[in-house]
């Protein structure tokens, strides 16, 4: 009961916004760019989410993981969205960390999305729409060195990155774990074409995840249920799953932590949605901040944060908004004020060149009746943002 309680209460505190026109930023889903490219010779489009606390001035910059999303504008409501309900802190959640989403929506589906060459159909016929097939090492190329390092030029990123496909998506990601598997930190596979080129890529997975270093990587794979009971005919796309799955389980000696689940109530067009959401707390299982241990012990934040960073194999650390979120929690709580300057004093030690962290600071001293090092607080935020007015008006409050 005391947790649901500090949950309701950290979700009914005030949230800023630096934005004259807030309702503006709600419906703002993202923006449209493009990077001209020489490896596949056309201009390529996509499009960017960025959190809001991206454009707050009311705290520090930060930077962001970035997840890449293929078949993008398909995708692009349904990811944003959950990357936004599940990593902004809406009514105190904090499952996943804030990510930029970009996503690549496609020119030609068929040539970058297959890793061989093949002109024929499960029938064996011709079909005229697989003459592009194959270009996926050259879709690759351009990935590597065009887009993310056009992303990481102009975006505030971290070196996570998260690689998200949805069935010749799927068959994609998980070459790009075989082929590149520097390139992103998680890999997810929803509903996988694993039977492209008779089943080429599963063919490849035993040995390939018996023998490589894959420590601190993630594959997640979702499979839908394709099955027909009045078919009766092979189902080369369910099995083709359900074989890689058993590979997996066998013979994965890689060091990648492996997520399989079956969606037996979903069908290939719909399973997409509900697999991006539990991939993404696959991933970052473990990421999701306990508010009632952190608020009894300030300093199991950051060690909660050394745990994330040391099994994700990158460097993650709380916002500064998540920080002082909490720290204006623990003000209204605490009489003695110690919680709440143990917060502030996080937020000043990992945001060194922030006012925000000495405003508090100050405002707190000054609740507890000290008005020496609310002064002192108050003074320094004014050295680190002379145009503060919360400093100016609380020091002008203890002069008089």
């Amino acid at each position: 009961m005391r947790f649901l309680a500090i949950c309701v209460a950290v979700a009914l505190l005030p949230r800023t916004s630096s934005a004259q026109t807030p309702y503006r930023d709600a419906v703002s889903i993202g923006s449209v760019d493009s990077v001209t490219s020489t490896v596949l010779k056309e201009t390529r489009p996509y499009l960017v989410y960025t959190p809001p606390s991206y454009r707050d001035s009311s705290y520090a910059p930060q930077r962001y993981p970035v997840l890449y999303l293929l078949d993008g504008d398909a995708h692009f409501h349904s990811v944003t969205g959950l990357v936004q309900i599940l990593g902004t802190g809406v009514n105190g959640t904090f499952v996943v960390p804030e990510m930029i989403v970009v996503a690549i929506p496609n020119t030609d589906r068929t040539r970058d999305m297959t890793p061989t060459h093949v002109e024929t159909g499960f029938d064996g016929k011709p079909q005229p729409f697989l003459k592009s097939s194959g270009g996926m090492a050259n879709f690759f190329t351009f990935l590597k060195t065009e887009l993310i390092p056009q992303i990481e030029s102009r975006y505030r990123t971290t070196s996570y990155r998260v690689f998200v496909g949805h069935s010749l998506g799927g068959i994609t990601t998980i070459n790009a774990l075989y082929t590149t598997p520097e390139t992103f930190d998680a890999y997810v596979a929803i509903d996988p074409s694993l039977w492209w080129d008779n089943s080429s890529l599963l063919r490849k997975a035993k040995e390939y995840f018996s023998t490589a270093n894959l420590k601190n990587k993630v594959l997640y794979v979702g499979q839908a249920n394709t099955v027909n009971p009045e078919d009766t005919t092979r189902n080369t796309h369910f099995e083709s799953i359900v074989r890689f799955n058993g590979v997996m389980e066998a013979n994965n000696r890689s060091g990648v932590r492996y997520g399989y689940k079956y969606y037996g109530g979903d069908d290939h067009g719909s399973v997409p949605l509900i697999a991006e959401y539990d991939a993404l707390r696959f991933i970052f299982d473990g990421y999701r901040v306990d508010l009632a241990r952190v608020l009894a012990t300030p300093g199991s934040l950051r060690e909660h944060f050394s745990g994330v960073s040391t099994r994700l194999g990158s460097s993650f650390s709380p916002s500064e908004r998540m920080i002082l979120m909490l720290g204006q929690f623990a003000l209204t709580q605490d009489t003695t004020k110690t919680k709440a300057m143990a917060f502030y004093q996080m937020a000043i030690d990992l945001y060194p060149d922030s006012h925000r962290g000495y405003d508090r600071l100050g405002d707190a001293w000054k609740a507890r009746g000290d008005q020496r090092q609310a002064r002192s607080y108050y003074e320094q935020s004014l050295a680190k943002n002379p145009s503060n007015p919360h400093a100016k008006k609380m020091l002008e409050s203890l002069k008089k």
